[in-house]
């Protein structure tokens, strides 16, 4: 049997055993993309850039949302130069013209916050929620600052969905397949990548997946590790993810007793509408090696 048709077959079969569990709602937060009035600001954390919405006294923002639901209203003061590192803030909403919300906060320096392409100090995360009657309403926001910085926001709407069964993917590409062998004797087979021979896959989205990493480790090393992961979508890297891993003294590799697999850490690809290549490459340390596990949805497979 080819090794294509094997991993296909294994594929058929992690479906088949997802489908024996039964579906939970769960509620999850979906971004309010259609605000208007305040211009964009790009702040980012740890490589990953997000995309918020400047808001003041006189630059209010504005957009329409459906009800019944539940809002939640997420800020970060931006502190201006000459602001010292604890500024007092307030956000209003109006509701159809009638203020609904008036909350106060205190903007504190985030440590690992970042304004994507200016300097300046960014403000810790405060929430606030608003829960919304039937019908479709029209919402103001505005922000009230002492200092002299501004105010971002997010804005997200509450859904409620079916919990999704996750089903194991197998990737076109890749150096080998290791057998992680745990010490109460279960066993994972996982796709094992390095710097020369990246993991690379094709599919449909829109999708979400979801990868779990083990980096290699040799019985000599101590302490932890850093490595890179470099996440490209059609040719174009999307993101790059950090991490910091210790090694996992309580399993082995069949094949390779002499590595050590290191803790999992996980990450999340974003995959958009239509057919896409995703290529996940080992970019730090220049030698490093990484088993890999990858899941998406079942439901986005059947679509």
């Amino acid at each position: 049997m080819s090794r294509t048709l094997g991993l296909r077959i294994a594929a058929g079969l992690a479906i088949l055993a997802g489908l024996g569990g039964t579906a939970a709602a769960k509620t999850t937060w979906v971004s309010v993309k259609d605000l208007a009035g305040g211009p964009a600001v790009c702040l980012e954390t740890g490589g990953e850039r997000l995309d918020y919405t400047l808001v003041g006294d006189a630059a209010a923002v504005h957009c329409s949302v459906q009800g019944p639901r539940r809002l939640k209203l997420t800020s970060r003061y931006l502190f201006a130069a000459d602001d010292s590192s604890r500024v007092a803030y307030a956000m209003i909403v109006q509701l159809d013209g009638r203020e609904v919300l008036r909350k106060g906060f205190t903007g504190t320096v985030a440590a690992n916050f970042d304004r994507c392409d200016a300097d300046g100090r960014v403000g810790t995360l405060r929430r606030s929620y608003l829960d919304l009657p039937a019908g479709k309403h029209d919402l103001t926001i505005r922000a009230e600052c002492e200092g002299m910085g501004s105010v971002a926001i997010r804005l997200f709407r509450q859904v409620k969905r079916q919990r999704d069964h996750w089903v194991a993917f197998a990737p076109e590409h890749y150096g080998e397949i290791r057998h992680l062998q745990f010490a109460n004797g279960n066993e994972s087979a996982y796709y094992h990548f390095d710097a020369d021979t990246p993991l690379g896959l094709t599919v449909s989205g829109p999708t979400t997946l979801r990868v779990a990493t083990r980096l290699d480790f040799d019985h000599l090393m101590n302490g932890g590790q850093t490595y890179a992961l470099q996440v490209a979508i059609d040719g174009t890297v999307w993101r790059t993810f950090h991490f910091d891993s210790d090694r996992l003294a309580s399993a082995l590799y069949v094949e390779r007793p002499d590595i050590l697999p290191g803790e999992r850490k996980e990450l999340t690809i974003a995959v958009p509408r239509g057919r896409h290549a995703v290529e996940i490459r080992c970019v730090r340390p220049e030698t490093c090696g990484v088993a890999a596990l990858i899941h998406l949805p079942l439901s986005d497979l059947e679509r």
